[in-house]
């Protein structure tokens, strides 16, 4: 029995604590109350899941309230009590990270944190899985009279899917379907035998085996030839490299030879070239020339020096009188001015401002006529003096440049001396290096003729070696072309092997699947049989129930029983009237009739295939009844469903049902205009 549930921000509840208890337990309310969010909370609390979220129509995370506020994780706690024990299980769903669940049994945790662990180990107390409990205890909104609606065939669809009967049908469909397959195998590898045969005879792999064994003796043949060639190729070699290498000795001494014979030739013909610019110089007196001409050049150098410096103080005596001149010049052009002064003075003195007589102004410029005449004698004497120091100066100038000019001489002579010289050493380093050359050459043709090299015979040794490689490559290319004829006929004696060993195999197979085929076939029969065994064993044990369950919820004695007829692989639910004749429910019963039917079928069902669970949910069942049949309806729930189920819960929003209660009733309310959350307004 389930004892109590609480929702944390799931869907529109915030915080909703309900209480049940044995009975019919009614949850009552307006379309969009958040009546059927407990029943999804129930089926998520026990399994993680319940049937719109099964089916993909909605997310879990949807279930998580996002209005009036948006909720990170909520959280649904369920107590209930089976087999004498008390369990609690909690399951908390997260926007973001991991949810989480944990599953205790008289307060010690048995499962958790893994949702799945929780779910696998409700299934086990439960013994139902949420299979089962979908199909044969939650009576999803408005399905209450779902079987009633459908047609014969697609209800014995259904009533197969909720007896699992439907399973069966698969396994037989695939059985068909796999023996089907087996024989088209079996006849596919029956023409591989045959074409296995056409292509394939014993002897021709003998006959493999004899070519192999043939070439196999060719190839160790051809290979000891190779290897003897190889040996006479690598002496030849030898032969030849060692002929090479006194070949290129003696290309090098050739080369050698011509060198040196051309520095010869070079030398020689320098040394006539320089001996001819020497005929008129005797090499011995070189020597004393240019020690002679260099003494004339430094002593030309000395008188230079010498006549620079008598230059030098000409020209600063010059410079002098020059100077002394335009002194006098100057003292002369200040008398002139003081005397020019004196004659404009009038009777007093400019400059004391005295009476200035007669007497003395001609005395002044008596004074200052013969202190100009002073000066002019001075200046004279000074042009005189200055024109001979110029006169000086120009001689000793023209002195020094003819020093210079011998001075120049003086040193080209020294320069074609040092020449002349150079030119000397040069012819006597040149026979040096004509002697050495000459003693090169000498050594070379000796060598040259001590080498022992013959043309011919490095040509005939090439052509052997040649001759030898030659044939090398055509063994070599023999051998390869053998072993690669060898390796076929292995491949091809080792597919035809394979091919005898396939077809063998092949054959076996065949007999094998022969064999499948026929035990499919007798397992196809085996399974229909019990299939249709098990579906009237089970359609038997459903009607039995629904016999007594018939007498508790019926009241009236117009319909005795009602059973699930099945005929000729269809499913029909029929009514037995008081001359035991049975009519189908849906042709003549009225609404209430055909509600109280299904109700039967659906309780009779719950009860054959969750024993020992005791537990119904109905969501929405007056669906499609009339005023007088949700009455009939709500007095079977209370007064007479308690009887065979132990624990009802009813999800409705007709008020008549409310009267079904004879556990616990809740009304709920929700403010939908302003999003407001779910609240309860009566118990």
């Amino acid at each position: 029995m389930i004892s109590s549930i609480y929702l944390e921000n799931w869907k529109t509840h915030r915080n909703t604590a309900l209480e049940f208890g044995k009975g019919t337990n009614v949850i009552a309310g307006k379309m969009g109350s958040g009546k059927s969010s407990v029943m999804d909370a129930i089926s998520f609390a026990l399994y993680g899941t319940f049937p719109n979220a099964f089916s993909k129509k909605v997310s879990l995370e949807e279930t998580i309230m996002a209005k009036p506020f948006r909720a990170e994780q909520s959280i649904v706690r369920m107590e209930f009590e089976y087999a004498g024990k008390k369990y609690v299980v909690e399951r908390t769903l997260k926007r973001k990270g991991i949810s989480d669940a944990k599953l205790t049994e008289n307060g010690k945790t048995i499962a958790g944190p893994k949702t799945t662990d929780v779910t696998k180990k409700v299934s086990e107390i439960l013994e139902v899985s949420y299979d089962l409990f979908s199909r044969a205890i939650y009576a999803e909104q408005d399905q209450l009279d779902f079987f009633l609606k459908l047609n014969p065939s697609q209800r014995k669809e259904k009533f197969d899917e909720l007896l699992g009967l439907d399973k069966y049908e698969k396994v037989r469909a695939n059985s068909v379907s796999l023996a089907n397959r087996v024989k088209k195998v079996a006849e596919e590898m029956k023409g591989v035998l045959i074409e296995h045969g056409k292509k394939f005879r014993p002897e021709q792999l003998e006959e493999h085996k004899r070519k192999i064994s043939e070439k196999e003796k060719e190839a160790g043949e051809k290979n000891a030839l190779a290897k003897k060639c190889g040996e006479k190729i690598a002496e030849k070699e030898a032969a030849v490299k060692g002929l090479e290498m006194r070949w290129r000795e003696k290309k090098l001494l050739e080369e050698r030879l011509i060198k040196a014979r051309s520095r010869i030739d070079a030398l020689e013909g320098e040394n006539a070239k320089l001996n001819e610019k020497m005929k008129t110089v005797e090499p011995e007196k070189l020597g004393s020339m240019k020690a002679a001409r260099e003494k004339a050049l430094n002593e030309l150098e000395e008188k230079i020096r010498a006549k620079e410096k008598e230059l030098r103080a000409a020209r600063e005596k010059t410079s002098k009188a020059r100077e002394k001149l335009a002194v006098h010049k100057n003292r002369l052009h200040s008398s002139a001015e003081a005397l020019e002064s004196v004659e404009k003075i009038g009777a007093k003195c400019p400059v004391c401002k005295r009476p200035f007589s007669a007497h003395e102004k001609s005395e002044v410029e008596k004074e200052f006529r013969e202190e100009m005449r002073r000066i002019n004698a001075e200046i004279s004497g000074a042009e005189k003096s200055a024109a001979e120091s110029a006169a000086a100066e120009e001689a000793e100038s023209g002195r020094l440049s003819r020093l210079a000019e011998e001075k120049e001489k003086a040193r080209k002579s020294l320069e074609e001396t040092v020449k002349t010289l150079e030119l000397a050493q040069d012819i006597e380093a040149n026979e040096k290096l004509l002697k050495a050359g000459r003693e090169e050459v000498e050594f070379t043709e000796k060598k040259i003729a001590a080498t022992a090299f013959s043309e011919e015979t490095l040509e005939k040794e090439r052509s052997e070696f040649l001759e030898l490689r030659e044939r090398q490559a055509r063994l070599k290319a023999e051998i390869s072309s053998a072993k690669e004829l060898l390796a076929e006929l292995k491949e091809s004696a080792r597919l035809m092997a394979e091919t005898a060993k396939q077809a063998e195999e092949l054959g076996a197979k065949v007999k094998n699947y022969g064999e499948a085929a026929e035990n499919l076939a007798v397992f196809t029969s085996a399974l229909r049989a019990t299939q249709a065994e098990l579906r009237n064993s089970m359609i038997e044990t459903i009607n039995e129930a629904m016999d007594d369950i018939w007498g508790k919820l019926y009241p009236y004695g117009d319909f005795s029983s009602a059973k699930i007829a099945v005929d000729e692989g269809s499913y029909e639910i029929m009514a037995r009237q008081r001359n035991n004749e049975w009519v189908r429910v849906e042709g003549i019963l009225s609404g209430g009739e055909r509600s109280t039917a299904a109700l039967a079928t659906r309780i009779a069902v719950s009860l054959v295939l969750t024993q020992n669970l005791g537990w119904m949910i109905l969501d929405e069942p007056t669906h499609n009844l009339d005023a007088n049949a949700v009455s009939e309806l709500s007095e079977v729930l209370r007064n007479h469903l308690p009887e065979l189920i132990e624990q009802v819960f009813v999800i409705t929003h007709d008020k008549e049902m409310e009267n079904a209660a004879s556990g616990k009733l809740y009304v709920f309310e929700r403010d939908k205009e302003s999003d407001g959350v779910t609240k309860i307004s009566g118990v």
